[in-house]
């Protein structure tokens, strides 16, 4: 491992950046995180932070072995940070219907998980709640789930490492040359900052870096809209999800629920359209929701790879950037992870073989 004093910038203050700060924290070195706007500003402050097993249908999979290794990391944080913010175990439910969102249980059936994981028929659903429709045909339960104020696990990270000395930049981060000698430059709208090494770690903004390095896509920003809902009574003790909608009461009673997955660029505004799309998709599961429940709407993009899986290690042809981003759906689950195996990838520490499969050098 190296020994010398390392001058590290990140770009981006979400989940992934504030993690690899905090873990490279601890390690003797100067860092910097630069964010555009504030710590989880975007989709790692608005997400629902469900933290569910990744299911595939290779239990041997890459997937499936960085997800136990992010479940592994989460555990460990919900003991050492459990007086700061609110992690809880919660039960998921994923919910079948007439063969549709079936993938799941497909994949469940063929890798014969372990005993965390239960098929529900129709009447033992609705033993957990009545209100679930009688057009489903069953469920997955997953035991070993969890739930996290993401934007508070967010900001816990960011602290602990400002209190270990890490420093912030509230500047957009807009080119990096990496022609410029040993260091690596980045700039902003008025300055100039060299680094030895450099971690890209702005979500569904790192694109523009992929671009300027390779001249092609590997990021697409997706929009996921959410409502939150009051006075649904009684609250929903299990995360529900069926495809890639979910509902969940989470923190003083408020149910979430979601979500839209929308290819529209950088636009980050909430739409009716999209309401009523959310709306819609749930009352097939929950009859009884309606608009009347919703008091908020919000929306964020999320960094999508075209595999959907993240995107980790050091950048092709240059030995000082590094990237670590595209969680994609599952950056909450991914986040902490990713910034635990980039902090030891800058100080060449060993690594698990399965982490090179998510080099960015099989969008290449």
């Amino acid at each position: 491992m190296l020994e010398q004093i390392l001058k590290i910038g990140i770009i981006g203050g979400g989940i992934a950046g504030c993690a690899a700060a905090y873990y490279l924290s601890k390690k003797t070195s100067d860092i910097t995180i630069f964010e555009k706007d504030f710590i989880g500003a975007h989709s790692s402050g608005k997400s629902n932070g469900s933290i569910i097993p990744f299911i595939d249908y290779d239990i041997n999979s890459y997937s499936e072995q960085l997800s136990d290794y992010a479940l592994s990391v989460h555990n460990n944080l919900k003991m050492k940070f459990h007086s700061k913010f609110y992690y809880s175990k919660k039960p998921v439910v994923h919910l079948f219907k007439n063969n549709s969102y079936s993938k799941i249980y497909d994949n469940y059936k063929k890798n014969k998980l372990n005993k965390e994981f239960h098929f529900l028929s129709l009447g033992e659903l609705r033993h957990i709640d009545a209100r679930v429709s009688q057009e489903i045909d069953g469920g997955l339960y997953i035991k070993n789930s969890l739930e996290v104020d993401s934007y508070m696990l967010s900001k816990t990270f960011f602290d602990n490492a400002i209190q270990n000395g890490v420093n912030f930049v509230q500047k957009n981060i807009n080119k990096i040359d990496a022609d410029s000698g040993k260091q690596v430059r980045i700039f902003s709208d008025d300055e100039s900052y060299n680094f030895d090494k450099i971690i890209i770690s702005n979500g569904s903004w790192a694109e523009k870096f992929f671009m300027d390095f390779f001249g092609k896509s590997m990021l697409t920003p997706i929009k996921g809209q959410i409502l939150r809902m009051k006075n649904i009574s009684p609250g929903f003790n299990v995360s529900f999800w069926w495809g890639k909608n979910y509902i969940t009461t989470k923190d003083k009673n408020i149910t979430w629920l979601g979500t839209t997955h929308e290819d529209v660029g950088y636009d980050e505004s909430i739409t009716n359209d999209s309401k009523n799309q959310i709306l819609q998709n749930a009352k097939e599961i929950f009859p009884f929701l309606d608009e009347n429940f919703v008091v908020e709407q919000t929306a964020c993009l999320r960094p999508m790879t075209k595999d959907s899986l993240p995107i980790l290690g050091r950048l092709k042809d240059f030995e000082n950037i590094f990237l670590c981003g595209g969680g994609s759906a599952n950056g909450i689950l991914f986040g902490p992870a990713m910034g635990k195996i980039i902090s030891k990838d800058i100080f060449e520490e060993q690594l698990d073989t399965y982490i090179n499969e998510f080099s960015v050098n099989r969008f290449l």
